[in-house]
């Protein structure tokens, strides 16, 4: 068993046959699915996977159906933790957390089996969003608009 690093992550992520980076600002490494990026906090007892799904509530109405599939999710689902979040526009969205302690560290196997875990968690608390909320997904939340 050995504690768990970036190098370590994106090891498991390579075995998993995902894509990652690793961010120059923060040194966190980042990998993304449809409608959601995740990335990866290394913490003295283990880490911390957190995600955002790219979804924005703005519409009062959303907001509230939001709050209340969150907490549905949280009701639901073991390990993964939902929080709507408020950004500074107003707009509502939802964040995920699951973490994994440690003091000891973890096998390889045991730290890809964990990244797979989580991975099903959260597809599945995505796509129940993606469901209940495909009028108000991004679809392309990174893309820019071409200057004309």
């Amino acid at each position: 068993m050995q504690p768990v690093t970036q190098e370590r992550i994106e090891a498991a992520l390579d075995a998993l046959e995902l894509q990652y980076f690793r961010s120059s600002e923060d040194g966190l490494t980042r990998t993304a699915f449809p409608s959601i990026m995740c990335f990866f906090e290394v913490q003295e007892i283990g880490f911390k996977i957190t995600s955002q799904w790219l979804g924005t509530a703005k519409m009062n109405a959303d907001k509230q159906n939001l709050r209340l599939s969150i907490n549905e999710l949280n009701r639901s689902l073991p390990l993964l933790r939902a929080h709507p979040i408020k950004r500074e526009d107003g707009g509502l969205v939802a964040l995920f957390e699951a973490p994994f302690f440690s003091s000891d560290g973890f096998s390889d196997e045991q730290l890809q089996s964990m990244l797979q875990f989580y991975f099903s968690v959260m597809h599945y608390a995505v796509e129940a969003l993606d469901e209940n909320f495909a009028h108000i997904k991004d679809k392309h939340p990174y893309k820019q608009e071409k200057e004309q």
